[in-house]
């Protein structure tokens, strides 16, 4: 069993103990335009799926565990949210045409992965409008709460490659090929940075 298998009953529990979680997924929601296609990569119990749902015209949630898929499938179905659908992909080959979303969203993963470039390229590849990308920063992080909620998912498995502050997930995201048109810190007792790439074509 994985890490994201064995954390799925639990993880939306653990996710919102940070406070910058709930503003982020308002942000979310106000980068996503009225109407717009979103493909979440990556996307766990599907939250940030759920809250761009309400804008969206339809949404694709996938993620590589059938665990983390079937809580945001039941939480879609206890919501009553009709525009999202559900599948396994991974995110270096989503097997979606060029240019089919919008929006294409994918948080708190790309830190996670051994090539991160290449992931990004696929996001970008999907994307007719923008990619947007997310990160807890932990580096650095102080406090009697963030660090030691941090160092308890390292040990149930939890195995980041990469922590960033603020300028070095920007410098990070420029380095994969992702360049921020948009870039902010949403406060809380684990920052979260959300930025945003915009498809030039």
């Amino acid at each position: 069993m994985t890490f994201w298998d064995f954390s799925a009953p639990f993880y939306d529990r653990a996710e919102h103990t940070n406070t910058a979680y709930g503003k982020m997924l308002r942000l979310m929601r106000e980068l996503t335009p009225e109407g717009a296609t979103v493909f979440e990569a990556a996307a766990g119990t599907g939250s940030i799926s759920l809250a761009v749902a309400e804008k969206a015209k339809r949404v694709l949630c996938t993620d590589i565990s059938k665990k983390m898929l079937a809580v945001a499938r039941k939480k879609s179905m206890k919501q009553g949210v009709s525009n999202i659908t559900f599948d396994k992909r991974s995110l270096f080959d989503t097997g979606e045409k060029n240019g089919a979303f919008d929006v294409v969203i994918a948080s708190q993963v790309l830190h996670l992965i051994d090539e991160p470039e290449k992931a990004a390229e696929e996001l970008k590849r999907i994307s007719g409008g923008s990619v947007i990308v997310a990160v807890a920063l932990l580096k650095g992080l102080r406090g009697l709460f963030a660090r030691p909620s941090v160092g308890i998912w390292k040990l149930l498995g939890f195995a980041p490659k990469r922590e960033f502050d603020e300028a070095g997930f920007r410098a990070f995201l420029i380095e994969i090929g992702l360049p921020p048109c948009d870039y902010k810190v949403v406060d809380g007792n684990m920052p979260i940075a959300v930025a945003v790439w915009r498809n030039a074509t």
